[in-house]
C-alpha cells in the first residue's frame, strides 16, 4: 500500500530524499501545493495515473532540483468514503493501479521488502532482496497479512488432500499469526466494534492484495502490496 508506506510522522522541514522511491516520502494530493515553476520542469501529473497520481508527481521533484516541505499546521478536512462497500472498492483500485506507477520509475528487477519491528520517520518496511537486469517486474511486501494467508492457503489445501495432522499443524500457525495480525483490533469490551474493525481490516487488505496481484498482470509484472497492519504506536 502506497499511503501507508509512503506516509509520514515528519516534523516540520523538508523531506528527505530517498534513493528507493517506493519509500520516499510524498504529499497526497488532498493537501499539497506546488510552485507553478515546478511544472515547467517537470512537466504535470501524469494522466494515466489512475491512482498514485501525487506520488509519482512527487518521485518525479524528488528527482529534481526541488524540495518538498512538510509544514505540519497545514490540516485540511477530508471525507472518507460512506459505505464499507465503497471503502473496499476504494482501497482495491489503490492495489490494481499502484503497479503500474512501480513500472513507470524501475527497470526489470526483482524487489522484496520485510516489515520492520517498528515504524522510524514514517517508513514502515526496508528493502531485503534487489536484484537488478531480472527477467520480470517483480515486487514483494512480506507483511504479517501476506504470510497469515500462505499458511491459511496450506492448511486448507493440507486438509483437502487428506494431510490431517499437518493440517492441524498449520492451521495452530495460521492461528498465531492471525492473533498477533489482529492484535491492536482485540478488545473484549467492544465485541461488535471489534467484529467491524476485524472483517474490515481483512477485507481491506484482501481487495488491496487481490488488486496488486491482478494489476501487477495487466502489465506483465508480479506485484503483492503491502497491507494495512501498523497502529499508531508504530510511529512513535
Amino acid at each position: 500500500m502506497i499511503i501507508q508506506i509512503l506516509s509520514n510522522f515528519f516534523d516540520e522541514g523538508y523531506l528527505k530524499k530517498n534513493v528507493d522511491f517506493l519509500i520516499s516520502s510524498f504529499f497526497s494530493g488532498s493537501n499539497v501545493a506546488f510552485r507553478r515553476e515546478i511544472f515547467k520542469d517537470i512537466g504535470l501529473y501524469d494522466v494515466n495515473c489512475a491512482t498514485g497520481e501525487d506520488q509519482d508527481i512527487c518521485i518525479r521533484i524528488a528527482n529534481s532540483k526541488w524540495e518538498l516541505y512538510f509544514q505540519p499546521k497545514a490540516i485540511i478536512g477530508h471525507k472518507c468514503r460512506k459505505t464499507i462497500k465503497a471503502f473496499i472498492k476504494q482501497w482495491y483500485n489503490y492495489g490494481l493501479h499502484h503497479p503500474y506507477i512501480f513500472k513507470k520509475h524501475n527497470l526489470k528487477s526483482l524487489v522484496v521488502y520485510l516489515r520492520k519491528k517498528k515504524m522510524k520517520r514514517g517508513i514502515l518496511y526496508k528493502r531485503s532482496i534487489y536484484k537488478k537486469r531480472f527477467p520480470l517486474y517483480v515486487v514483494i511486501f512480506v507483511s504479517p497479512f501476506l504470510v497469515m494467508n500462505l499458511f491459511l492457503l496450506l492448511t486448507i489445501l493440507s486438509a483437502l488432500l487428506g494431510f490431517n495432522i499437518p493440517a492441524i499443524i498449520l492451521g495452530l500457525v495460521t492461528l498465531g499469526i492471525g492473533i498477533y495480525y489482529f492484535k491492536p483490533d482485540i478488545q473484549i469490551k467492544h465485541l461488535w466494534q471489534m467484529i467491524e474493525f476485524i472483517f474490515i481490516r481483512y477485507a481491506v487488505n484482501l481487495a488491496l492484495l487481490i488488486g496488486g496481484l491482478l494489476g501487477g498482470a495487466k502489465l506483465k509484472m508480479i506485484y503483492i502490496n503491502a497491507t494495512l497492519d501498523y497502529t499508531t504506536r508504530d510511529s512513535k
